[in-house]
């Protein structure tokens, strides 16, 4: 009888035992998300980063047939965080040169970074494209681009993104980063299909940014 009474005492204190962990658990959730409204009433939604084409080096360039192109180069990208309370985590970084939506050098992998409030990162990746070959649309107008002393580049970058504030690290977004670079070649490239520089140009012009979730 007193062996019963106990197991039934076991039982019970079990029971209770979980009871207190279940109400224990949904407190904490409930204190954790009181926490973040209170945090998101007092801040506001944070702003997207800020993206700037800084500098592009052009190293090689080389347009020869079969509609073959050769682009190697170094950009400089920057990202500022204008958010006073958030910081940002940017990560699975890679950038790529396109001309005319054709994608001309291989991924460039950047670093993941974190970028504090009101600061700003840089990163000068090179990109390198060695005999891409280009459609033979997009390789007409690349001529004429180029005996008009100019080659216009899309600078994209895609990765993702984490807001953090205080403690808490929240939201994983796509980023995609657009930079347009119209690279002024002169007439060097007017008389010839190849073109040796190292002249480094400055644009420090806004890209475009798109965040999905």
């Amino acid at each position: 009888m007193e062996a019963a009474k106990a197991e039934v005492a076991h039982i019970t204190k079990k029971k209770s035992n979980h009871l207190y962990l279940i109400l224990g658990g949904g407190g904490f959730l409930i204190i954790s998300g009181i926490a973040i409204t209170f945090y998101l009433g007092i801040f506001p939604l944070p702003h997207k980063p800020q993206f700037n084409l800084n500098e592009a080096t052009i190293s090689g360039l080389r347009f020869s047939d079969p509609n073959l192109l050769t682009c190697n180069m170094q950009v400089t990208l920057s990202a500022k965080n204008p958010n006073i309370n958030y910081g940002i985590f940017i990560e699975n970084l890679e950038a790529r040169a396109f001309y005319q939506n054709q994608q001309v050098t291989v991924a460039a992998e950047l670093p993941a970074t974190y970028v504090g409030p009101r600061t700003a990162t840089v990163w000068p990746p090179f990109l390198y494209g060695n005999d891409v070959s280009v459609p033979p649309h997009e390789a007409a107008n690349l001529m004429v681009d180029l005996n008009a002393g100019n080659l216009p580049l899309d600078i994209k970058v895609d990765g993702s993104l984490k807001w953090k504030v205080s403690s808490f690290t929240f939201g994983r977004y796509r980023l995609m980063v657009s930079c347009l670079a119209d690279i002024p070649l002169g007439s060097s490239m007017a008389n010839g299909t190849s073109f040796e520089s190292g002249v480094e140009y400055e644009f420090d012009q806004p890209c475009k940014l798109r965040v999905e979730s």
